[in-house]
């Protein structure tokens, strides 16, 4: 996938469809309505990077606790009713969850200096963000189910099966391919393994490790309650 100029690429995502026109004119900032994130050379898409923008807590959501937040927030640009996108998002923390109990000690011993002021756990948003219906360039726009920035690479997951034609998931994936971007077909048993093989291997040992190069945890920035 080929970056374009200094600031890399920009990634439409969250959308189900979106006028090409729009699409066109898509440069690495904000545009009204449509969610961007921008992937930069040797800087992972982090759940606490910019990319992410956590609207602000509705008053149900007023003690629920930050990930679960941002758990909502991607199932919902997954759009309505996509049952198997949301399943996606639950392992997905799932996993990041279990890494983090399974590197518990590791984690401790960084923290230990600061006296409590951070948990282990705090280090679930350094992990990367997956971008629900990501418009990847190849060299047009091609929709994956979640697309990863891994700083060195994309990743392209694609559901399995696919509500597509054979011939167009065909086609879909050959244009991912011919663009650069990595494939990566996740099916219903790799959500339902209890050792989150599929996750590890997607990611990486690098970023399965998210924790790594972070200096301290840091949550996304959180947006205050809206007036009512």
């Amino acid at each position: 996938m080929r970056m374009t100029g200094r600031d890399g690429i920009a990634i439409p995502y969250g959308v189900e469809q979106w006028p090409l026109e729009r699409l066109a004119d898509v440069r690495a900032k904000r545009l009204a309505g449509l969610p961007l994130a921008a992937a930069r050379p040797g800087a992972m898409l982090r759940i606490n990077g910019d990319a992410l923008d956590l609207p602000p807590p509705v008053p149900s959501e007023a003690n629920m606790p930050m990930t679960m937040r941002i758990a909502a927030h991607l199932k919902r640009l997954c759009g309505g009713w996509n049952v198997n996108a949301a399943r996606f998002i639950d392992r997905y923390f799932a996993f990041l969850d279990h890494q983090i109990a399974h590197h518990r000690a590791e984690l401790d011993a960084r923290l230990k200096p600061f006296d409590g002021l951070f948990r282990a756990e705090d280090f679930i948003y350094s992990a990367p963000l997956p971008l629900p219906h990501a418009l990847l360039a190849a060299p047009d726009f091609v929709k994956a189910d979640f697309a990863f920035w891994l700083g060195d690479r994309m990743v392209a997951v694609l559901l399995a099966p696919s509500p597509l034609t054979p011939i167009a998931a065909r086609r879909r994936k050959e244009r991912l391919t011919a663009a650069g971007i990595a494939l990566t077909e996740c099916t219903a048993a790799d959500l339902n393994d209890p050792n989150f093989a599929w996750f590890a291997a997607t990611l990486g040992p690098e970023a399965s490790r998210f924790w790594q190069g972070e200096a301290l945890p840091a949550a996304p920035s959180a947006s205050p309650l809206p007036d009512f």
